[in-house]
């Protein structure tokens, strides 16, 4: 699942791996972890993998699907039996569907097939969990790792899919501001904002952002609007500049993009109108 969504919810596994496996009946919470998995074919293909115990003697294999793919059963099979090669122990393999598009008639949890009839035979079975199924009620009560996937959950009847959406973030947000240090409070909404996009476009999700008090009073949402921001004034003076100046050198474009300073990018653009090179614009206070 090569998409934005894709990182979001690969970090939140593996910080709150915990609530991954409550959540989903796993086993007990305390006993998962996140493990580095030194295979190219399972480090660069799927998404999570969780330890129980350590050194673990069982694997979960956590793979989240936005999009329809018709080889997914075949490439959970390889995940699961790489990494059952890797580490000699029993490996569950769970498909997570974000979104009814991610789903078709042939997701049923199996993968069986004969290469010689009667003379040998694979069956492999894997779970589905359809999030959307899941009330997002219920994903409201679990932790701040499943907190941001409320907005992809089953909402009430007979309302809106927007409003409904505004009462589960506006949720999200009252919890964590009185339950999260900021950084993690940082975290959950902002990945929340994130997956909101896997039901929304992005300009409908930032205006359902903008209209719930909860959130507007909120320091977490300040930090999603400002991170926009300094990525669009990145992307202007970048854009700008070329058309002045040239394309930067991959030193400038570095240091520009690393800024986190937003009044001293609007400075930069400014200064764009008199400055006779990159170091002038770079030289800016």
């Amino acid at each position: 699942m090569p998409l934005p969504f894709d990182a979001t919810l690969k970090d939140l596994a593996r910080r709150h791996p915990g609530d991954y496996a409550s959540t989903f009946h796993l086993g007990n919470a305390a006993e998962f972890h996140a493990l580095n998995v030194d295979l190219s074919v399972i480090s660069a293909a799927t998404d999570v993998v969780l330890g129980r115990g350590d050194p673990p003697r069982s694997i979960v294999d956590l793979n989240f699907q936005s999009g329809p793919d018709a080889l997914l059963a075949a490439r959970v099979c390889l995940y699961n039996a790489a990494l059952h090669l890797r580490f000699q122990v029993p490996v569950h393999s769970v498909v997570i569907l974000l979104r009814p598009s991610a789903d078709h008639s042939r997701i049923d949890g199996r993968l069986a097939y004969a290469g010689r009839p009667r003379r040998g035979k694979l069956e492999f079975r894997y779970e589905v969990v359809r999030l959307w199924e899941i009330p997002a009620d219920r994903l409201l009560r679990r932790g701040p790792g499943i907190l941001p996937l409320s907005v992809l959950g089953a909402l009430p009847p007979g309302i809106a899919v927007e409003d409904a959406l505004a009462d589960v973030v506006a949720r999200i947000c009252r919890r964590i501001e009185r339950t999260l240090d900021q950084a993690t409070a940082n975290h959950v909404l902002t990945s929340t904002f994130v997956l909101s996009g896997l039901r929304l476009k992005r300009d409908r999700a930032l205006d359902l952002f903008r209209r719930i008090r909860a959130v507007e009073d909120s320091t977490t949402y300040q930090y999603i609007i400002e991170q926009g921001e300094l990525k669009n004034a990145r992307k202007m003076l970048i854009s700008l500049g070329a058309s002045k100046f040239g394309p930067p050198t991959r030193k400038v474009k570095t240091t520009i993009q690393e800024l986190e300073n937003l009044p001293r990018l609007e400075r930069m653009g400014i200064r764009l109108m008199t400055a006779e090179s990159w170091d002038d614009i770079l030289n800016t206070p």
